[in-house]
């Protein structure tokens, strides 16, 4: 029997009917803030979807050298992942997939799950990671709004604006 490619790759595209659901109505009215004021990291929105894999074998994450940052990305992880280890990041993004790797630099339990920091070294991978996640966060905050206001009262520049003028200057610069 043949299996389809994305069957022994999680990283694949999958037939729209397996892919995860959209994000549930108690993540998209949660609020989480878009800087972690102990690192500095931008907090990943709850519930929005991020896929992991960890790098076992000559895939640590590349040194920057002297164009490294002090970007990185906080998520929520169901499982421990120790720090020091690499990590490939997707991030399903209007129809594409964004790929990222970095290293675990932080693991802190809150609640039932973990919050794992990742750093990014290369400034390429960084400054892209800054603007998906911008983009990630407009889309929850577009979700509320439509939770909240109803969706024939949405406009969707506008609430872009909106977050950006609350928000933007709270997003770590390179």
């Amino acid at each position: 029997m043949m299996r389809p490619q994305w069957f022994n790759n999680p990283f694949a595209p999958r037939p729209a009917k397996l892919r995860p659901p959209a994000m549930r109505l108690r993540h998209a009215t949660r609020a989480s803030p878009v800087r972690d004021h102990q690192t500095g990291f931008i907090h990943h929105p709850v519930g929005f979807p991020l896929e992991y894999k960890r790098i076992w074998f000559g895939g640590s994450a590349p040194d920057g050298g002297n164009d490294s940052t002090d970007i990185g990305l906080i998520f929520e992880s169901e499982e421990h992942i120790p720090a020091g280890a690499t990590l490939e990041i997707q991030i399903p993004l209007r129809g594409d997939l964004e790929h990222f790797r970095g290293k675990v630099v932080l693991v802190r339990q809150s609640g039932d799950c973990w919050e794992i920091g990742v750093w990014f070294p290369r400034r390429l991978d960084a400054s892209r990671m800054r603007i998906v996640e911008q983009i990630c966060h407009i889309e929850v905050y577009l979700q509320h709004k439509k939770h909240v206001d109803g969706p024939y009262n949405l406009n969707r520049d506008r609430v872009a604006a909106e977050w950006i003028n609350r928000n933007a200057a709270a997003v770590p610069g390179l």
